[in-house]
């Protein structure tokens, strides 16, 4: 399965969130890996958006858009860190 850089994502996530999500930074719950959500792993064709971390593959959160609604499924996030513009 092919993905994209979380670049694709940046969008939904800062509506889904309220902020701006193009400087912030995760920290895998799995790994602990600490990388720019702008380098996640992100696979568009399952039910829904996986984003992965890009050091243990591990599903960090699952972005589903159903009725013009965007529901979030935090998964193997432990901290994320927003960056000052």
């Amino acid at each position: 399965m092919t993905y994209v850089d979380g670049n694709a994502v940046i969008g939904a996530l800062s509506l889904a969130t309220g902020t701006d999500m193009s400087l912030a930074e995760l920290t895998c719950g799995g790994c602990g890996d600490r990388h720019p959500v702008a380098q996640a792993h992100v696979y568009l064709r399952c039910p829904g958006t996986v984003i992965r971390c890009p050091k243990c593959t591990a599903a960090e959160i699952v972005l589903v858009e159903i009725d013009h609604r965007i529901q979030l499924t935090i998964n193997k996030v432990a901290t994320v860190h927003f960056g000052i513009a």
